[in-house]
């Protein structure tokens, strides 16, 4: 089996990446990518155990956009590790996400709930920190009963305590991607409450859709595996796991990819030791 979208506790995923791995070969799935938001740490972190375990992995990232496209995900797959570019990238995204948390804190703190970026930064256990992250202080002081419902109440985009992220586009997404010898996948397409300008992405040189996801219909993955199929598109399929009990609890391996994707994929993508 195989699954080409899944997080660890190095962004918002709550299996480190060693949990992960057991629970992929636990499962059967023998290529996976551990696609974190805005850094590789959990890959880094897996590669060498992934091996031992006979599990192939290919570097993966979840890049978070915002731009004139609205708040796309963007996963790229393949690049060079090692690229000083894609290293400077993740430090500048790290140091912006700590700015952007301070500024969310700020507003919640003049709505009356009272949380510092510290608690929130320390959710993160030194990785990535995203907005989850808040809504776990916040349900933790008590402001609400779930962190779903505070990540839809006062943090989601349009919500009170939204504040927009620092300027990074899909095309950036992207294009970064590109330079650093990966090609570029569009997230989860049939989630977004925004029609997705698929135009403009192929405008920008997109590679993929992740057409075959645990949250679409089969009436969506039929969509867009025509869209992908139309335009000549790689096809990806994963199960965005986050870990059991989280908001995106569906199992490793769980996400049904065709035989002909996969076999794609296989060959193309995932380097053989």
């Amino acid at each position: 089996m195989m699954d080409l979208h899944m997080h660890t506790t190095a962004s918002d995923g709550r299996m480190s990446p060693t949990e992960l791995l057991a629970e992929a070969k636990s499962r059967d799935v023998s290529h996976i990518a551990i696609t974190d938001h805005d850094t590789i740490d959990g890959y880094l972190k897996a590669r060498e155990e992934a091996q031992q375990l006979g599990i192939r992995i290919v570097p993966g990232i979840e890049w978070n956009t915002d731009g004139p496209e609205d708040e796309l995900h963007i996963l790229g797959y393949g690049f060079d590790i090692s690229d000083s570019r894609l290293l400077h990238l993740m430090d500048k995204r790290q140091q912006e996400r700590i700015e952007w948390v301070s500024e969310i804190v700020e507003r919640c703190n003049r709505l009356g709930m009272s949380i510092t970026t510290q608690e929130c930064l320390e959710r993160a256990k030194g990785s990535v920190i995203v907005r989850t992250h808040i809504a776990e202080a916040l349900l933790a002081r008590g402001y609400g009963s779930s962190v779903q419902g505070l990540f839809d109440s006062y943090l989601r985009k349009g919500a009170a305590a939204y504040v927009p992220r620092p300027s990074f586009s899909a095309r950036d997404a992207i294009e970064y991607t590109h330079e650093c010898g990966g090609i570029a996948v569009l997230a989860h397409p049939g989630i977004y409450s925004f029609e997705v300008k698929l135009a403009s992405l192929l405008d920008y040189g997109l590679d993929g859709i992740e057409v075959y996801y645990s949250r679409h219909s089969a009436a969506q993955m039929a969509f867009w595996e025509r869209e992908a199929k139309k335009h000549h598109l790689i096809r990806s399929g994963g199960s965005d796991f986050h870990g059991h009990g989280s908001r995106n609890p569906y199992p490793v391996g769980s996400v049904a990819i065709p035989a002909e994707v996969k076999e794609w994929w296989a060959c193309c993508m995932f380097p053989r030791h």
